[in-house]
This record gives structure tokens, C-alpha cells and sequence, in this order.
């Protein structure tokens, strides 16, 4: 006789942000295959709860079957309107926001950084090898702009840095950029079809760096030729890293097992699902039981790594600070990861100037897959696949995509419930995951 521990997950299995919701449930099958729990339980079962068209309703049916845990949604709009619904304990990894300080959502174990944290990394690289920098000229657009401005102006004042910032509405990237005045440093937050139309207009001035929120594409930033050398991005992970952990596999274990067992790779969504779980049985087997005021102190006090990065809360907001976006660089026709330092797989070249031109440094390959080798000829490193394509990506080398900022998602409670997987569960009829590369870069969920 098995004693199962259930845990539940609001997530869209239907509706515009089916694939992303589904990554997620592939993720969490894959967890609940391998956990490891303490007695009583000897598997986990796991009961998807459809978010579309309807979180609330979603959060409140999954709360009323009294799991252990509950994790998700995704979105920060179906989280801001889900978690307002429960004070039952939930693991926050499809949203990650400022918006769910410990003050507002005391229930909440927020999994990744803010994403509108990803400028505090550039500031900070910037910083770390240039004191001279001083004036950085921010644009942003979209529903994350005000939160990411009040981001960027705190961290900018923290380094010594002076911001004039400018929001923009959707279409009008161009309309902001041609007036904007001149600064050491160049920030873009906005849709793919704006920040191209930016990237046009300013990368042909002299910035010490720039940096645009969706650069991360190497098809969609082709067309600016030597204008992407030297430009920054967020990025998301590296499936192929094999540095140890301290909390489950590494990221390419993680990612062999995923692919055996549903015969596509991990999205950034599925790698984020399958951490909360490992937090979770972490949690778990250090308080030897469950209950949310336990597991919520257990979360709080710990310090760890995972396949994704450090996870550690800060003690005065509940954010996650132990976990930090990276940053990566374009050199030499290809993304690389420069920051944080002891993350990176090639130096920050700064100024962006001083970036390896588009055909390689001297002497390096210059066969016909120059353009996916980054410094002195290495290879770059593969592609995380998004979310919302529905074909896998294509073989070879890639850039590392943009953190996932997962899009809204909503849903009737049908709830869907695993046990522990049999052979080939989950290798059909989930989709395959991938988030397109249309526009500038990929923006989507997470």
C-alpha cells in the first residue's frame, strides 16, 4: 500500500498559454518521479488544476482539496489575482515578481529574481570593470515598465550611477529613441517590434554599453550585423551546465532525464517547475513533516543550490535573492554569459567597443559555423527552448534565451492528477514546449 503525498498545480492547460502551463506539468511529473520524501509518503501525486480562463477559481478548487503545497500560476497578472484568493502556502515559480513582498503575500515562497531585476546585473557588470560611468538613459514599455524604472533607479543609485528614464506606449519605441539625450549607458525594456526599431536607431551611437531585453535571438538580431557585437541581455540557464548542486541533479542530468522520459528538452518553464519540487522536498525533509507554517519557516531559512542557481529569501521581503539573472553578451556572433562572475563562460568586453568584431577574433575557426563560436573559436553553448513554439528547436549551438516572464494565464478547475509516472507518461499530448524567436528576441512566459 502506497501513502502519497499530494501537492497541487495551477497552471493553463488550455487556452493561448497551454504550452507554457503543460512545460510546467512535465516539469512537476519529472519530480514527482524522482523525489526522494521521508516516511510516510513513498510517491506524489500531483493534481493540475486548468487556469484558463479563470485563476481564482482555479487557486480556489486547488485550495479546497487541501494538498500539501500548491504551486504556480503562471503570470504575474493571474498570480497578482490567484494568490489574493488563498492563504494556504504556495511556491511562486511562474511569476516572478517585486509585487509579491512577504508584507502583501506572507504565504508565498517566491522561486526565481524579479524579473525586473535584470538591469541591476548590467549596472552591476558595468560597474564592477568601468568607475567613470555615470548617466544611464532608460526606455521601457509594457506592463513591467513601472516596476522595472523603480528597480533600475534603486540599483543605479546604489552604484553611483544617474538614470533618466522614459516610458513609452507599445508602437512608439521609435518616437522615444530619436529624442533621447546622450549617456554612458543605454537600457531597453519593451516589446520584440520596439526594441528592434530602437536598436536601429541607437546602437549607432557611442554607448559604453547597451543593453536590450530581448536580445537574446541570434536569427532575430542578424539583420544588425556588427551593431549586436558587445549588446547585453537577460538570460535565462544553461542546460548543458554540469556544475555540481547542492539540492538535486545538475542541469544536464536534469536535462537527459527530462528528454528520456518525454522525448523533448526542458523549457525554462519545465526547469523552473521541476526546482520548486526539489525546494519543496528539500523543505520537507528538513522539518521531517508538512504543514504550511513549517515548510514556509523551512523555505525561509534555506540556502541552497539548484540546477537554476542559489535560492535564498531575503528575511525582510520574501523575494528571492540568492537567485540572480544572468546576463549575457554578444561576441564574435554569439551570447555568452559574463555575469554574475561566478556564472560566466567568457569575460564582459567593455566598452561595448572593445567587443570581438562579427567574424571572430584573429586566428580563430572561421569555417561555416563561425557565427555560432563565441571567444577564441569555442563553441557556444545550446539553446534553452521557450515555450510557445509547438516544434522542438533546431539541432546545434544557440544563444541562451531571455528569463522567462511568464504570460497570464487563467482556467476552470479541471483538475488533471498524476500519481507517480509509468514508462512514456507525459511523452505525448503535452505539446513540445519552445517559445518562438519571432520579432527582436523571444519574450514570453515562464
Amino acid at each position: 500500500m502506497t501513502t502519497p503525498l499530494p501537492v497541487a498545480l495551477v497552471t493553463p492547460l488550455t487556452g493561448p498559454d497551454a504550452a507554457v502551463g503543460l512545460a510546467a506539468l512535465r516539469g512537476m511529473t519529472l519530480w514527482a518521479r524522482d523525489e526522494q520524501l521521508p516516511p510516510p509518503w513513498d510517491e506524489i501525486g500531483v493534481t493540475a488544476y486548468d487556469a484558463y480562463p479563470d485563476p481564482v477559481r482555479a487557486m480556489r478548487a486547488a485550495a479546497a482539496a487541501e494538498p500539501a503545497a500548491i504551486f504556480g500560476p503562471v503570470g504575474a497578472r493571474a498570480a497578482l489575482a490567484a494568490l489574493g484568493a488563498t492563504d494556504r502556502l504556495v511556491i511562486n515559480a511562474g511569476a516572478p515578481s517585486t509585487r509579491f513582498v512577504r508584507q502583501s503575500f506572507p504565504h508565498i515562497v517566491n522561486m526565481a529574481a524579479p524579473a525586473s531585476t535584470w538591469p541591476r546585473g548590467v549596472l552591476a557588470a558595468i560597474r564592477s570593470v568601468d568607475r567613470q560611468a555615470r548617466r544611464v538613459a532608460l526606455l521601457a514599455s509594457g506592463e513591467m515598465a513601472v516596476e522595472l524604472t523603480s528597480v533600475c533607479r534603486a540599483a543605479a543609485r546604489a552604484q553611483g550611477y544617474e538614470v533618466v528614464s522614459n516610458t513609452f506606449a507599445a508602437g512608439r519605441g521609435g518616437a522615444a529613441a530619436r529624442p533621447l539625450a546622450p549617456a554612458d549607458v543605454l537600457i531597453v525594456h519593451g516589446s520584440a517590434e520596439d526594441e528592434l526599431e530602437i536598436a536601429n536607431i541607437l546602437l549607432r551611437r557611442s554607448w559604453r554599453a547597451a543593453a536590450f531585453s530581448t536580445a537574446v535571438s541570434a536569427e532575430a538580431t542578424a539583420g544588425l550585423g556588427a551593431l549586436r557585437e558587445g549588446l547585453l541581455a537577460p538570460a535565462s540557464w544553461a542546460p548543458d551546465n554540469a556544475a555540481e548542486t547542492g539540492t538535486g541533479p545538475t542541469a544536464r542530468q536534469f536535462s537527459a532525464d527530462f528528454t528520456a522520459l518525454h522525448g523533448v528538452p526542458p523549457t525554462t518553464t519545465a526547469a523552473w517547475a521541476y526546482v520548486s519540487g526539489l525546494i519543496l522536498g528539500r523543505c520537507i525533509r528538513l522539518c521531517g513533516r508538512v504543514g504550511d507554517a513549517s515548510l514556509l519557516a523551512a523555505a525561509r531559512g534555506l540556502d541552497t543550490t539548484t540546477l537554476l542557481g542559489r535560492f535564498r529569501l531575503d528575511q525582510a521581503t520574501g523575494l528571492q535573492v540568492g537567485h540572480q539573472v544572468p546576463i549575457v553578451q554578444w561576441q564574435s556572433g554569439a551570447s555568452w554569459t559574463v555575469w554574475p562572475r561566478d556564472s560566466a563562460r567568457a569575460p564582459f568586453h567593455h566598452p561595448r567597443w572593445n567587443a570581438p568584431p562579427p567574424g571572430g577574433l584573429a586566428g580563430t575557426h572561421d569555417g561555416p559555423d563561425a557565427a555560432t563560436r563565441g571567444p577564441a573559436g569555442r563553441r557556444a553553448p545550446a539553446a534553452a527552448p521557450d515555450d510557445r513554439s509547438t516544434q522542438a528547436p533546431p539541432p546545434g549551438p544557440g544563444p541562451e534565451p531571455t528569463l522567462p516572464l511568464p504570460s497570464q494565464g487563467g482556467a476552470g478547475p479541471r483538475p488533471l492528477r498524476l500519481g507517480r509516472p509509468r514508462p512514456g507518461l507525459g511523452t505525448g499530448g503535452f505539446g513540445t514546449g519552445g517559445f518562438s524567436t519571432g520579432g527582436f528576441g523571444a519574450r514570453r512566459p515562464g
